[in-house]
């Protein structure tokens, strides 16, 4: 095997920390994939976590509200879903807490996040579709990306090992801006039809940004300082 060969099956490894360091991202994973599947065929399971917005708002099929998570239309719906969640679940339950909470704090955190999270971003959706008998809503995309953005603002100024030549994005705070301004120009070009749900993207930004602010109020005063050195 060569040295590089070498290095890109070490990266690999260290994707995959053992089952007792991440329990929760591995058995959340784990879930979706395997309920996600079973939904593919099986539509009684599908029709019994689908999440419609009509009825949910009438009061009926509330746990809708968050077992939707584990459906998904189709294999690249599932598989784009599952590699970002994994990853960004593991920045979130393995790295990036572990300076300021124990190990019980963290786990208690990443329940809340994908808790809150996944309810809070269903529920401001569905609001917009509440009146639309036929609307319904499946997928990880919205907790994804509050995962997405919490695991990038949480500590705003770490950076990319260097920066791009053709992309002038460095720190974790211009990821996030840059994925933001994104989500509402995509939002706003394709705000009757689309067949992604932009605004669970988008909401599930703004959601993860605020619950990184929650547990790590510091950051703004880091981002602040940050700007006016740079100015």
């Amino acid at each position: 095997m060569s040295r590089y060969q070498s290095k890109k099956f070490i990266t690999f490894i260290l994707m995959f920390p053992p089952f007792i360091e991440m329990p929760l991202t591995y058995v959340f994973s784990g879930l979706i994939i395997l309920l996600s599947i079973v939904g593919f065929y099986y539509k009684p399971l599908y029709n019994k976590l689908v999440y419609h917005p009509f009825e949910v708002f009438k009061g009926n099929r509330l746990h809708t509200l968050f077992t939707s998570v584990f459906l998904h239309k189709n294999w690249m719906h599932l598989l784009f879903n599952i590699y970002l969640l994994y990853i960004m679940s593991k920045d979130i339950e393995y790295i990036i807490l572990e300076k300021n909470y124990s190990q019980v704090q963290i786990k208690l955190i990443w329940f809340f996040i994908l808790a809150f999270g996944t309810v809070s971003i269903n529920l401001v959706t569905g609001w917009i579709y509440r009146k639309d008998v036929s609307h319904t809503t499946i997928g990880a995309s919205g907790i994804a990306f509050a995962l997405t953005a919490f695991s990038i603002l949480y500590l705003p100024l770490d950076h990319l090992k260097r920066k791009h030549k053709f992309i002038p994005l460095y720190y974790g705070y211009e990821i996030f801006l840059a994925f933001l301004i994104i989500f509402i120009c995509l939002m706003l070009i394709y705000r009757k039809n689309s067949k992604s749900n932009h605004k669970a993207h988008f909401f599930g930004l703004i959601i993860g940004s605020l619950l990184a602010i929650v547990f790590r109020p510091t950051l703004i005063t880091e981002i602040i300082y940050h700007l006016k050195s740079r100015w």
